[in-house]
């Protein structure tokens, strides 16, 4: 990796995690306000939550596990996807563009480089990363990528659901 590809490769994650914060912003907006900012040890805690939460999408992935990778997000028609310059609504599409892209997969390898969590309120954080992923087809062929992945997770009744989601490649990268 070059200078230059690391260079485009930090600014690709930023440029994720400012826009997956505006996305999460707009959507909570009609939430009502927070009072008192959080304490570092409540910023500590939901950034410790939602880090384990994130670091189960390489196993479930790693493992063919899809419908528990499914798990990890708000089943809801306003799930956002974003990839490949493409946004995807809902659940039901998110869960079939998985299913396409695993179904004919012998091994996967999903790996954060550079996992990163923003906690944006008590509700709301944003976790990222820079990745590497390998898979090996049924038929015996091998793809890989790497890029930038983002989860936007926001917490309803208790529970920590990805609502937005999206990754980035490498400019130049197939």
């Amino acid at each position: 990796m070059t200078i230059s590809d690391f260079a485009d490769r930090e600014k690709t994650a930023m440029a994720m995690r400012v826009t997956a914060a505006a996305l999460v912003l707009l959507s909570t907006s009609c939430q009502p306000a927070q009072q008192q900012r959080l304490t570092v040890e409540e910023v500590t805690a939901i950034a410790d939550s939602v880090g384990v939460l994130f670091d189960q999408i390489p196993q479930a992935v790693n493992a063919l596990e899809i419908d528990r990778l499914l798990g990890y997000y708000r089943e809801a028609e306003n799930l956002t996807y974003l990839a490949g310059g493409r946004i995807t609504r809902s659940h039901e599409a998110f869960a079939a563009i998985m299913d396409g892209q695993f179904r004919s997969a012998a091994e996967a390898d999903l790996r954060w480089l550079e996992r990163y969590v923003d906690v944006l309120g008590r509700d709301v954080a944003i976790a990222s990363a820079t990745f590497e992923f390998t898979m090996v087809l049924q038929r015996g062929d091998t793809a890989r990528s790497s890029g930038t992945y983002m989860a936007a997770y926001v917490r309803r009744d208790g529970e920590w659901k990805i609502e937005h989601t999206g990754h980035t490649f490498p400019a130049g990268a197939q």
